[in-house]
């Protein structure tokens, strides 16, 4: 009789137990995933929240970078409006083309009624600010803005304190000055002295090379007949604008007769007689009344008709088309002679037109 060993374990035993073993492993490393993560896991759910708002913030950071240059591009074209303390702009950077403001008559009544009652409508226009000064340089809105100023002195209500304002960045030079005057042609009656007056302002300024280029770019879209009495008007300003008082009010008929008699050398006659009155016109039909008397020898200028023979005479001659301007300026047998917009490139084209003047005045 065959005896077993006592504690001998079969093979079948150990078989079933290797199993029970495994399958006890198995169900303790399902409940330990169900309790506390191990720490990669912890660390890949932390990376995984680290990049999403990585991806957020940089898609919140394109965003605002597209907003800026979305608003500095429409700031640059004027398309922001700003609301700009008074005291910020600089309403005399550039030269105005108005000397003053009609502040006695219904138009600006009616002005500041409208600003009182329902605020700045329409924004003014400015560039700016000066990197010196920090102040902004006004283009148009001339009227509004001394409007809102009379407001804050009379009220001292805070709400005219700032003026809406459409900040460009627009250079102040030709372009600056067409806004400006083209404003005003829309928006306002401007008489032919203030247009002639700022293109001798832009001349002078340097903004354009003299007067007569200033005439044709700062009025390239007026006609020719229009450019014909501004350019009159630029003559009376030269030569007495500063012995004016109501300058504005010189109709075209006694703009284009008072600049003919200026250039045929009678301006000294009527500034004599204006720096001999010894006090301001009191109204402007005294002082058209006085230039009418000056261009038809009427009245204080009567008795100067002796004089046959000018001092000095002065004329011109324009062609619209090419743009030559002859200037001219006799005096006791002497004749200056000044020609614009002709291009002589050499010594020999240069001689061979003083020869063809020469000739065409013995003719």
């Amino acid at each position: 009789m065959t005896r077993k060993r006592l504690g001998a374990i079969d093979r079948e035993s150990i078989s079933i137990m290797r199993d029970v073993a495994e399958k006890s492993a198995a169900e303790r490393r399902g409940l330990a995933a169900t309790k506390a993560p191990p720490i990669g896991q912890v660390a890949g759910s932390a990376a995984r929240s680290i990049e999403e708002d990585l991806s957020r913030l940089k898609r919140e950071r394109d965003g605002l970078q597209a907003d800026a240059t979305a608003w500095a591009e429409a700031r640059e074209a004027g398309l922001v409006v700003e609301l700009i303390a008074l005291d910020m702009i600089d309403d005399h950077a550039l030269s105005r083309d108005r000397r003053q403001l009609d502040r006695d008559g219904e138009p600006w009544w009616e002005l500041k009624d409208s600003l009182r009652v329902r605020g700045q409508q329409t924004p003014i226009e400015v560039t700016g600010p000066d990197a010196e000064t920090g102040l902004y340089h006004l283009v148009s809105g001339y009227r509004r803005l001394n409007a809102l100023k009379e407001l804050l002195a009379e009220t001292d209500d805070p709400q005219f304190e700032t003026v809406k304002a459409l900040v460009t960045e627009r250079p102040e030079t030709v372009d600056a000055m067409i806004a400006m005057i083209e404003e005003n042609e829309i928006r306002q009656d401007v008489s032919f002295y203030e247009r002639g007056r700022i293109c001798c302002l832009a001349a002078e300024q340097g903004i354009c090379g003299d007067v007569e280029e200033a005439i044709q770019i700062l009025f390239a879209n007026s006609s020719r007949n229009r450019r014909y009495k501004i350019r009159n008007f630029t003559v009376i300003h030269k030569m007495i604008g500063s012995y004016l008082d109501y300058p504005e009010a010189i109709g075209e008929r006694l703009g284009a007769r008072l600049a003919q008699t200026l250039k045929e050398g009678r301006g000294d006659e009527l500034t004599a007689v204006l720096l001999d009155r010894g006090e301001k016109f009191s109204e402007a039909t005294e002082e058209i009344l006085l230039l009418e008397n000056f261009v038809s020898r009427k009245g204080v200028f009567a008795d100067r008709k002796a004089e046959k023979r000018q001092e000095e005479m002065r004329g011109d001659w324009m062609d619209e088309a090419s743009g030559l301007m002859i200037a001219g300026t006799a005096k006791k047998g002497r004749v200056l002679v000044e020609i614009k917009g002709l291009d002589v490139s050499d010594q020999e084209e240069l001689e061979q037109l003083l020869e063809r003047l020469g000739k065409a005045s013995t003719t």
